[in-house]
């Protein structure tokens, strides 16, 4: 630990490490990064190392504190697999109890960037149990926002595991929505709204900025990309609810018109339906675009060169919460279309004047919308100009972090 003056010392509770983590993960460790470059400040990770990928890794810090335990990958089934569901909350418990209490006096408050996992909800309860302050954060809409995790259709559901995870939601004392459609879910739920904040995901707009041309085709030659044309960049989770499947069928409809067009998919394939994954290589290959359509299969810790190489940036999912990939893209100054959900709709784009929307689920219409706009090259970069400035005005890292230290003093 560095020699500090603390004012605001952080726990961050996290159900999976590096390099294996998702957007609310990614999220909580740049956020912990900052904080540590602090003079005021304090944190520490504790994180379930979850297939033991962070101890294997090269990427180490000395503000993590992994723990492992064994996680039944397989539901039960019928009765048994509430006893599955009690066991796992027990494992989390004995598994959190020790570095929360050891290191108890190195941290105030408790900061959950993901309330959907067991062991996050678990950390609230031992949290409160050592008196310390807690913040929780709703990360995926469907998943883990209050009305998701309260709802209990029949009588039985109230003697179940999940009960319980949702008694120890509620004991935060404060949760964090990251966007107006999360803070309306908030305003239909139990949870008083004296206790909620809006904050969103940030930014680097220094690492996350637009490029010139030539920057732009060294990273493409750093990256091994095609260093001409334009390209469609996806980056994220290769699965069905991301959408991948609608990008790259818009894709095989217009790729004849535009010769130059490329198309780059960036994410893991390895932890999804492999099926799901197959299929989408099969229609590549079945369209002869092999050459025009790159898959990088794993996880990646440079984002923002890729993006920097890429011209638009799609991401076509049917659910999120505050997609991070949204307003990183939008920071960069590409294009961005996004699909018509509330959640990137309502929160994120204003369509026609700093992205484009299409109807969630409709490969159609997204081919029509890359079609008009690969033929409108001034329309794309009015909207490129206004989405770098939208993304500096409300979501840069500064903006943010001021929100969150307003937060910690709101408790006190």
């Amino acid at each position: 630990m560095h020699n500090k003056t603390n004012i605001f010392k952080v726990c961050i509770v996290t159900a999976i490490l590096p390099p294996s983590y998702g957007g609310a993960e990614v999220a909580a460790l740049k956020y912990a990064l900052r904080l540590n470059s602090r003079n005021d400040s304090e944190v520490i990770i504790i994180g379930w190392d979850r297939n033991g990928t962070y101890k294997q890794s090269d990427q180490k810090y000395d503000f993590i504190y992994p723990l492992t335990f064994y996680e039944n990958p397989e539901d039960a089934k019928g009765l048994i697999i509430y006893f599955q569901q009690s066991y796992h909350l027990l494992k989390c418990f004995f598994a959190l109890i020790q570095p929360m209490y050891k290191l108890r006096n190195n941290y105030d408050y408790i900061h959950n960037f993901n309330s959907g996992f067991a062991f996050n909800r678990v950390s609230i309860f031992i949290g409160k149990m050592l008196g310390k302050k807690v913040i929780t954060e709703t990360s995926l809409i469907g998943d883990d926002d209050p009305l998701s995790l309260g709802r209990f259709p029949h009588w039985t559901d109230y003697f179940k595991p999940k009960h319980l995870r949702y008694k120890f939601y509620k004991m935060a004392d404060r949760f964090v929505s990251k966007s107006k459609v999360i803070t309306e879910i908030y305003e239909r739920s139990e949870i008083p709204m004296s206790k909620v904040s809006e904050i969103p995901y940030s930014v680097d707009i220094n690492k996350f900025n637009p490029t010139e041309i030539e920057e732009k085709r060294n990273l493409r030659r750093k990256l091994k990309l095609w260093e001409e044309g334009r390209i469609i960049l996806f980056v994220g989770g290769i699965n069905e609810r991301k959408g991948v499947h609608l990008l790259v069928d818009a894709f095989i409809e217009i790729e004849r018109s535009f010769p130059d067009l490329r198309l780059l998919i960036v994410g893991p394939t390895y932890k999804y339906d492999q099926k799901y994954i197959e299929d989408l290589k099969e229609k590549v290959l079945n369209d002869n675009l092999k050459d025009r359509v790159i898959f990088t299969e794993k996880s990646i810790n440079n984002v923002d060169e890729y993006m920097k190489s890429s011209d638009i940036f799609v991401l076509p999912s049917r659910q999120e919460g505050f997609p991070i990939s949204i307003i990183e893209a939008m920071s960069c100054g590409l294009t961005v279309i996004g699909s018509d959900i509330p959640e990137i709709a309502n929160a994120q784009i204003e369509d026609g004047k700093d992205g484009f929307i299409f109807p969630s689920g409709n490969s159609e219409k997204l081919s029509e919308l890359l079609n008009k706009l690969l033929n409108n090259s001034d329309k794309m970069r009015q909207c490129e100009i206004r989405a770098r400035e939208k993304a500096e005005k409300y979501w840069s890292d500064e903006v943010v972090d001021e929100k969150y230290r307003e937060l910690y003093l709101s408790i006190n």
